[in-house]
């Protein structure tokens, strides 16, 4: 008897270009495997060794033009409760199907809700993901603050100026003086791991010549859920896109440009639905490799 068998797909999201962006795995589970444990989800995950493997499964559509699934997120070592690159890596891959070419609408059932991919009209197949805004919360304490200065310092080998510090749900957010190169920065991720968070954004209004019109940069960290630095980081411009319009006075819904500055890149176009309490995040895909899994 053969071994069971999953069917992926390999896709970079946030680039129109293979081989940058961030690569996520994306599994449409069939009917046999919809009640796969969560530990045989991480196996799974685990094997690709991705920042993030997504699992699918097919649910019944609630409206015309829209299909349905549940969604998980897995890294190499736990399950997040969001994802940004793993959802449009999910968005590619379901309209590249025959029955997704047929809509214009996703609609996925996760641990933060019902969260909506669609494709964007004129927008040269980008994807627009609608997301629940992060809350920002200011560090009251100066032994925090210290602790975040000191803790960035360490990790980039040099002393950093840092302009603000916020909390942001799972995250730390921190900006970083635009004089600090941070897009070459070589940086040393285990300093991160003696701070209290799931992962550390490191963000700038540094110009870069990657993507002329980007209004501000960053790089996120997350050596405590089993990834170094992510490549591209959707769920951090929950955060982000709030942090930057308040910081450089950019009125909401006003679309706002801007560049992940990891080794391999990536490009993310923001608008921040300010009394909705949510951010749409735009981006494209494309799917480098697909192929089968023997369980």
């Amino acid at each position: 008897m053969s071994n069971p068998t999953l069917l992926y797909s390999i896709v970079d999201a946030f680039t129109s270009t293979s081989f940058s962006g961030n690569p996520a795995s994306v599994i449409i589970l069939p009917p046999s495997h919809h009640s796969l444990s969560t530990e045989s989800l991480l196996q799974i995950a685990a094997e690709f060794n991705l920042s993030e493997t997504a699992f699918l499964i097919p649910q019944p559509s609630t409206s015309p033009g829209t299909l349905r699934y549940g969604l998980r997120w897995f890294t190499p070592t736990v399950e997040v409760p969001l994802c940004g690159h793993g959802t449009l890596a999910s968005a590619r891959a379901i309209f590249s199907t025959p029955e997704g070419q047929q809509v214009d609408r996703l609609e996925f059932e996760t641990l933060s809700g019902t969260l909506v991919a669609k494709k964007v009209p004129g927008g040269a197949g980008k994807i627009e993901l609608d997301f629940p805004v992060t809350t920002l919360e200011d560090l009251t304490s100066a032994d925090e603050l210290t602790q975040a200065s000191e803790v960035v310092s360490a990790a980039v080998g040099g002393i950093v100026s840092v302009r603000g510090v916020r909390k942001a749900g799972l995250f730390l957010l921190v900006e970083v003086d635009p004089g600090f190169d941070l897009e070459r920065a070589v940086v040393d991720v285990s300093p991160f791991s003696t701070l209290p968070f799931g992962a550390i954004i490191v963000t700038s209004s540094r110009p870069t010549s990657f993507r002329p019109g980007a209004r501000f940069i960053s790089r996120v960290f997350a050596p405590q859920s089993g990834v170094a630095e992510d490549p591209v980081c959707g769920s951090a411009h929950c955060a982000l896109a709030p942090y930057w319009s308040q910081a450089l006075n950019i009125q909401p819904g006003e679309v706002i440009e801007a560049r992940m500055a990891s080794k391999r890149g990536g490009d993310l176009d923001l608008i921040w639905e300010k009394e909705s309490g949510r951010v749409r995040i735009r981006g494209s895909a494309v799917i480098t490799m697909r192929g089968e899994m023997y369980l």
